[in-house]
C-alpha cells in the first residue's frame, strides 16, 4: 500500500503543473524578491496559494516550510511538516524552458518520508516514500554504478571544474554537465542519469528534500559537503551545500574538497 502522503504530493504536483503550464512566459508577471534572494513569477505565487490551501487542508497537524510562504506556527516546532517549492527553476521558467520543476516532500523527525520531484514539460514524474523506492512514471529506478575507468558524471554548476577547490592533486576526472532546478538535477542522479550532483553553497530545504529521497531510496547517498547525514525541517532551513549520488563517487568527491 502506498504512502498516503505520496498520494497527496502527486495529486499536487499535478495540479501545480496544471497551473504552471497555463502561462504564457513572454507575458509573465516578474518580481525580485528581497535581499536578492531571485526572482519570483505570478505563477510561484498562485501555485503557493494552491498548496498552501490543499496540502494544509488535508493534513491540518503538519507544519509548513516554503520558499514563498510561512503559517503562524514555525515548521520546526511540528514532527511532521511540507516542505515545499512551487517553482524550482523559476528563472528557466521565466525564460520559457522545460529544466524547470515543481519540489514537494514530507519531513517526519528530521528524515524525509515522501517526496515527489515533477517536471510537467517533459512529463517526467518522480516519487519515493521511505523504503518503498524511487519511480519515475511507474518505474524503479536505480543509482548508477562507478564506471571501472574511474571516471564519473556529474551533474554541477561550472565552479566545480575551478582546480581551487579541490586539494592539490586530487580533482578526480569527470563529465560535468548542469541544469537549472537542483531538484531535478538530484532527480536525474536517482534516475541514472548521472553517478552524482553537488553544490558547494548553502542549500535550502525546499530545493534538496524531495530529491534526496529520490537518490537515498534509488540506493545512493545523500550528505552536506562535509560528509554529514543532513536533517530537514529546521529552523535554519538550509544545509552546508549538498553532495549526492552513488556511494563511492559521493566519498570521493567529498574526501578531495578543498574545504
Amino acid at each position: 500500500m502506498q504512502d498516503p502522503d505520496l498520494d497527496l504530493l502527486i495529486i499536487a504536483a499535478k495540479k501545480a503543473g496544471d497551473i504552471a503550464q497555463k502561462y504564457d512566459f513572454r507575458k509573465l508577471k516578474v518580481w525580485e524578491k528581497d535581499d536578492a534572494a531571485g526572482p519570483v513569477t505570478e505563477a510561484d505565487l498562485e501555485i503557493d496559494l494552491m498548496l498552501s490551501q490543499y496540502l494544509t487542508s488535508a493534513r491540518p497537524d503538519y507544519g509548513w516550510l516554503c520558499e514563498e510562504s510561512t503559517l503562524d506556527i514555525p515548521h520546526y516546532e511540528k514532527k511532521c511538516s511540507f516542505v515545499i517549492d512551487p517553482i524550482d527553476g523559476t528563472r528557466d521558467f521565466i525564460k520559457g524552458g522545460i529544466n524547470w520543476s515543481h519540489s514537494f516532500s514530507v519531513v517526519k523527525n528530521g528524515k524525509v518520508s515522501a517526496a515527489v520531484v515533477y517536471v510537467p514539460q517533459q512529463g517526467l514524474l518522480f516519487s519515493a516514500s521511505l523504503g518503498g523506492g524511487s519511480w519515475l512514471n511507474g518505474d524503479r529506478l536505480q543509482i548508477k554504478a562507478p564506471h571501472k575507468s574511474g571516471r564519473f558524471d556529474l551533474v554541477a554548476a561550472k565552479l566545480v571544474e575551478d582546480d581551487v577547490i579541490w586539494k592539490p592533486n586530487s580533482k578526480p576526472p569527470f563529465n560535468r554537465e548542469h541544469k537549472p532546478s537542483i531538484a531535478f538535477r538530484m532527480a536525474t542522479v536517482s534516475q541514472g542519469r548521472y553517478h552524482a550532483m553537488m553544490t558547494l553553497r548553502d542549500s535550502w530545504e525546499w530545493d534538496i528534500c524531495a530529491g534526496s529521497l529520490l537518490i537515498s531510496e534509488s540506493g545512493g547517498v545523500v550528505v552536506d559537503k562535509y560528509l554529514t547525514e543532513p536533517v530537514f525541517n529546521t529552523e535554519k532551513r538550509k544545509t552546508k551545500g549538498i553532495i549526492a549520488g552513488t556511494k563511492e563517487i559521493v566519498e570521493l568527491v567529498g574526501s578531495s574538497l578543498n574545504l
